[in-house]
C-alpha cells in the first residue's frame, strides 16, 4: 500500500484530502507546516507528496528543494497560486504535477494514482510504437525492420522517456536518470540527444514542453 504525505496548512482542506486518499486505499501522513513536513519526510517512507506552497515556517518551494536534495519521490504542488512564474519555478525545482485551488478532491486522487503508476512502471524489455521496435536488453532499435544505428546514451534516454510515458520530464530529471546522479554535465546535452533521437527515429512521439522539458507520448 502506498504511503502519501499531505502537507497543507488549511485544516479543512487537509482533512478532506486525507479522507479521499484513505477511501482510495492509501496510507496517509498529514502535517500543516513546512518544517514538520521535512521531519515527517525523514521519518516516514513516502511514495508521493501532496505539497501546498503558502505555509508557515517554511514554504512549499523550500520544502520541495529539500525533498529533491534527498529523493526523486513524486511531488504534486497544490496551491492557490496559478501564475505562470510560480508554476515554472515549481517545475524547475522538479515538481511532477501542479494543481491549483479550488480543486476536486476526487480528481486529485486520480492524479495521485496516475502519477504513482507512471513513477513505478512495469519493466519493459521490448517496446513497440509507430513502426519502431526498441529492444532495451540488446540495445537495438529497428524501424520498418531495418536497424537504426544508435548510441548507448541515446537508447538510455529513450528508455527514460518511454518508462515515464505521458509524464513531462525536466532536462535535469533526464540527466540524473541517464547519467550518474549529480553528474557534472550541462543539462543542455539532453537537447542534443533528443534532437538526434528525433532525427534518427523520424518520430513525433517525443514532445517538447516549452519551459519544462520533454515527454514521450504515442497517439492511441
Amino acid at each position: 500500500m502506498y504511503q502519501i504525505l499531505v502537507v497543507e496548512d488549511d485544516n479543512n482542506t487537509n482533512q478532506v484530502i486525507c479522507e479521499f486518499l484513505k477511501d482510495a486505499g492509501y496510507r496517509v501522513t498529514a502535517t500543516h507546516d513546512g518544517e514538520d513536513a521535512i521531519t515527517k519526510f525523514y521519518d516516514t517512507h513516502c511514495d508521493l507528496v501532496v505539497l501546498d506552497i503558502m505555509m508557515p515556517k517554511k514554504n512549499g518551494m523550500e520544502v520541495l528543494r529539500d525533498i529533491r536534495a534527498l529523493s526523486n519521490v513524486p511531488v504534486i504542488m497544490l496551491t492557490a497560486l496559478g501564475d505562470e512564474y510560480t508554476q515554472i519555478k515549481s517545475f524547475d525545482l522538479q515538481a511532477d504535477e501542479y494543481v491549483t485551488k479550488p480543486f476536486s478532491p476526487a480528481v486529485l486522487v486520480k492524479r495521485v494514482t496516475a502519477l504513482l503508476r507512471r513513477s513505478n512502471p512495469v519493466d519493459k524489455t521490448t517496446v513497440c510504437f509507430e513502426d519502431i521496435v526498441v529492444d532495451f536488453s540488446a540495445y537495438t532499435v529497428t524501424k520498418n525492420g531495418k536497424e537504426i544505428p544508435m548510441t548507448t546514451k541515446e537508447i538510455e534516454i529513450l528508455r527514460v522517456l518511454v518508462e515515464h510515458e505521458g509524464r513531462v520530464l525536466s532536462r535535469t530529471q533526464i540527466l540524473d536518470a541517464a547519467w550518474s546522479f549529480g553528474s557534472d554535465i550541462s543539462d543542455r546535452i539532453v537537447d542534443t540527444h533528443i534532437k538526434n533521437l528525433r532525427k534518427k527515429l523520424e518520430t513525433d512521439a517525443i514532445f517538447t514542453v516549452k519551459g519544462v522539458g520533454y515527454k514521450f507520448e504515442v497517439e492511441k
